[in-house]
């Protein structure tokens, strides 16, 4: 079957809510307290839940699928909506812990730099001094030269936490005169290729598993201007899971507030698999989890499915989506079992394998992560040309039309090929006119 984009429209794609039962009943009724007491979604909620524990996950765990393939947990998410719907207060909410714990080792930092600095102004023993290392678990606007570095000495990972994901990617390229090199970059650390630094003045280093984490918010203006066009050509796009609900709306504010209970737990659930002090040693270690039959067995239906999609799909840009769905289906895969073992939602599992459940709950979360990838395609598709999905009558009507124009004088030149309510469903289009005033428009193209 082929999926082109404008063969349907936002009606036609059935709405798939986030599913909530994928997560055991501790963060289910966690992500209630806080949606209630503090009006937010409850799908931005549970993603930046998921980046919390993948970014706590790190390099400790990683998926070995078959013989020379594993898989580690590290996720690429974007908070999408328009502004005021209180994007960025999930993202500030739910990764506070992992601020916490890196402003714990930044100041553990400091203080052995005082020391470091008071020794070496002393001259004594200065040949046996060793500078210290900045540890952390949380960067933010960076270089991607400082990023390379801080994951050099940082084999945990790091969590890139930004409130505007705008930010992140206006910055690409900026440090270079000649351009490019960045976006490169951030592909090979998606994928967790071994990067060699090679630079004049500076010793050569090897980072074998680099992990990095990636949230932001964005909004879907600053998503066309920034995530389209060449960016889906060279696949970035594609490495993001996109959150975008199809209708948040501000509500009342609520008198409830958020139980000790619910903040507490929360942070207990991610500082049990963060180690902070093997971070502050250096005494990094990765563990290996296998995969069951079962869930081997789910994946198998899985790429199936997907591979029916691609096998007939003529859009690049439509494959791309679910190839980087089908490199997520692990990633997910791992983090929802560690968070299952962490809340000990079955006395049974066990650690070291991802069981048929996990898999399968993964499986749901990307049915969730296709419909939003698939709306925000739909987006970037439609500002590329947003008369692809109209008629030819309402394509005729839109380029008859004056740049500026009144009700009156467009309903003059609609009425004749289409309704009255049809030319006002037309008008609602904000990818095709800006309301000036009352009864005044302007054509977007």
């Amino acid at each position: 079957m082929e999926t082109k984009l404008n063969n349907f429209s936002e009606e036609e794609l059935n709405i798939v809510p986030f599913p909530e039962e994928i997560f055991p009943k501790e963060i289910r009724d966690i992500v209630d307290d806080y949606a209630k007491a503090l009006n937010i979604s409850k799908d931005y909620a549970y993603g930046v839940i998921l980046f919390a524990f993948s970014a706590a996950i790190g390099t400790g765990y990683i998926l070995r699928v078959k013989k020379g393939w594993e898989e580690m947990g590290n996720l690429f998410i974007s908070l999408v909506g328009k502004p005021g719907i209180n994007k960025s207060s999930p993202i500030s909410i739910f990764t506070k812990v992992l601020e916490a714990i890196d402003t714990m080792l930044n100041e553990d930092y400091q203080a052995k730099m005082k020391e470091f600095r008071e020794r070496k102004a002393s001259k004594d023993d200065t040949i046996h001094l060793e500078e210290p290392i900045r540890r952390q678990i949380v960067i933010k606007d960076t270089t991607q030269e400082a990023l390379l570095q801080a994951l050099y000495h940082n084999p945990n990972g790091l969590a890139g936490i930004y409130d505007e994901l705008g930010s992140f990617l206006k910055s690409f390229n900026k440090y270079r005169p000649g351009g490019g090199g960045d976006e490169e970059l951030m592909l090979s650390i998606f994928s967790g290729k071994s990067i060699y630094i090679n630079r004049k003045n500076v010793e050569p280093v090897l980072i074998p598993n680099p992990f990095f984490n990636l949230i932001g918010s964005i909004q879907p203006q600053v998503l066309i201007n920034l995530m389209g066009n060449n960016r889906v050509d060279n696949g970035l796009t594609h490495r993001f899971l996109f959150i975008y609900p199809p209708e948040i709306k501000r509500e009342d504010l609520s008198d409830e507030d958020v139980s000790s209970e619910s903040e507490e737990l929360y942070d207990l659930l991610i500082k049990s698999i963060i180690k902070p002090k093997e971070i502050l040693l250096g005494n990094h270690q990765t563990r290996k989890i296998g995969l069951s039959k079962g869930a081997m067995e789910v994946y198998k239906g899985f790429r199936r499915r997907i591979n029916g999609i691609m096998n007939n799909e003529k859009s690049e840009a439509i494959c791309g989506i679910y190839a980087k769905l089908d490199t997520y289906f692990f990633r997910l895969s791992l983090v929802i079992h560690i968070i299952r073992v962490t809340c000990m939602e079955n006395e049974c599992l066990n650690l070291l394998e991802v069981s048929s459940c996990s898999a399968s709950r993964a499986e749901k979360l990307i049915d969730y992560f296709e419909y939003m990838a698939l709306r925000v395609f739909k987006l970037l598709d439609k500002h590329r040309d947003p008369l692809a999905s109209y008629p030819l009558d309402h394509k005729k009507i839109y380029y008859r039309l004056p740049a500026r124009f009144t009700t009156a004088e467009g309903l003059a030149v609609s009425l004749l090929m289409i309704s009255r309510r049809t030319f006002f469903n037309m008008l609602n289009d904000e990818y095709l006119f800006v309301k000036i005033k009352h009864g005044v428009y302007e054509k977007v193209w």
